[in-house]
C-alpha cells in the first residue's frame, strides 16, 4: 500500500551558497568594490556652531574672578548683560528694607525724584568714589524715624560696592591700560527706586533713541529687585526676557563701556515688569546701582584722607541733631 506523505511535512531546501569571487569574477568584483567607495561615501559631519542662550548667564559671585570670569565677560559679549547669584544679600533683609521703604517715601518727599525712563520714582541714596562711601540725604539720616531704613540700606551699599569692585577686576583682564585706567576712576550712585503698580511700563511699547541715551548713560547697571519680576532687555538680536528676583542681581552694559570697549561690549537698556498680585502693596521695590565715568555724577565730596563709615555717619548726624 502506498505511503501519502503530507507536502508540509518536507522540509524546504536550503539556499543554495552564494559563489564566492574566483577566477575571471574576482577583477568584476574588484571594479565594483571601486565603484562603490567612490558613491557611497559617507557626507562629512560638522557640529553646529555656537548657539546663543536662552538667557544671559548666571554667575556664582564666590567663583569671581577665576572661575566664572570667562563666562561674565562672554555673556557680556553677547548679551550686554549677565546675573549674579549668592551675592550675600538675604531675600528677608529685602524685604524689611521694602517696608521701611514704603514709609520713607510717603513721609520724605522733598527727596524723592523722578525715575530716568521707566515711570518710578527713587532717592539717591549712596555716593561710591575710590572706596568712599558716603549718604546723599545728610539732612535726613538724622530723622530717628527713619534710622533703621538708612542703616540697612547703607550696609547693601557696603555690598554692592564690593560687588562692583569685583565685576570691575573682572572686566579688566587682558585689556589695555588706558581701558583699566578709566574702569578703575568710576563712581556709582546707589539708589531705592519705587514703582507703583498703577504706572505698569508695557513691553511692547518701544524705546526712542533719545530715551534709550539717558537710560544708557553710564557705565555698568546693577539691578536688585526686591520681588520676582520679569527682566527686559533690548538686545542688537531683538527683545529678550527672563525672570529675575532678589536671589540675582542683574547687572547691564551702559554706553560708555561700550565706547571704551571698542564695541566689544554691546549696550542694552533694562526694565523690571513687576506682576502685581491681589495681595501685593501698592508698589514694588529695587535697589539700583549706576556706576559712571567720575566726572558723569558731579561728585562733590571733600578730600579728607579719614573714610568714615556709613553708620558712623548715621550716629554722628544724630548726635548733632540732639546738641
Amino acid at each position: 500500500m502506498p505511503f501519502a506523505r503530507c507536502n508540509s511535512q518536507i522540509p524546504a531546501p536550503l539556499p543554495s551558497p552564494i559563489p564566492t569571487g574566483r577566477g575571471s569574477r574576482s577583477a568584476a568584483n574588484e571594479i565594483f568594490s571601486q565603484f562603490l567607495e567612490k558613491t557611497l561615501q559617507l557626507p562629512e559631519l560638522t557640529l553646529p556652531g555656537h548657539q546663543l542662550s536662552p538667557a544671559p548667564a548666571e554667575i556664582d559671585l564666590r567663583s569671581l574672578p577665576l572661575a566664572s570670569g570667562d563666562m561674565m565677560l562672554r555673556s557680556t559679549r553677547e548679551f550686554g548683560a549677565f546675573r549674579i547669584r549668592c551675592h550675600g544679600i538675604s531675600g528677608n533683609h529685602l524685604g524689611t528694607m521694602a517696608d521701611e521703604a514704603e514709609r520713607v517715601f510717603r513721609e520724605s518727599k522733598n527727596i524723592v525724584v523722578e525715575h530716568d525712563g521707566h515711570g518710578g520714582e527713587m532717592i539717591p541714596c549712596v555716593r561710591s568714589c575710590k572706596g568712599e562711601l558716603e549718604f546723599t540725604g545728610q539732612n535726613i539720616i538724622g530723622d530717628q524715624t527713619h534710622r533703621n531704613f538708612w542703616i540697612h540700606m547703607g550696609n547693601v551699599a557696603s555690598r554692592l560696592d564690593s560687588i562692583v569692585e569685583q565685576v570691575a577686576m573682572v572686566l579688566q583682564q587682558d585689556t589695555t591700560n588706558e581701558f583699566k585706567e578709566r574702569i578703575q576712576d568710576t563712581e556709582s550712585m546707589i539708589c531705592m527706586c519705587r514703582y507703583p503698580h498703577d504706572n505698569v511700563p508695557k513691553q511692547n511699547e518701544g524705546v526712542s533713541v533719545k530715551s534709550k541715551d539717558r537710560l544708557c548713560d553710564h557705565v555698568l547697571r546693577f539691578y536688585l529687585p526686591m520681588e520676582h519680576c520679569i527682566f527686559y532687555i533690548q538686545t542688537e538680536r531683538g527683545p529678550l526676557s527672563f525672570d529675575a528676583g532678589p536671589e540675582n542681581i542683574v547687572v547691564t552694559v551702559g554706553k560708555q563701556l561700550e565706547e571704551w570697549s571698542q564695541g566689544v561690549y554691546k549696550c542694552v537698556p533694562g526694565e523690571m515688569i513687576f506682576m502685581p498680585s491681589f495681595h501685593s502693596s501698592s508698589a514694588s521695590f529695587a535697589i539700583e546701582l549706576k556706576c559712571s565715568a567720575y566726572s558723569n555724577l558731579n561728585h562733590s565730596s571733600n578730600n579728607s584722607d579719614k573714610i568714615i563709615s556709613l553708620t558712623d555717619q548715621i550716629l554722628i548726624s544724630l548726635d548733632s541733631n540732639r546738641s
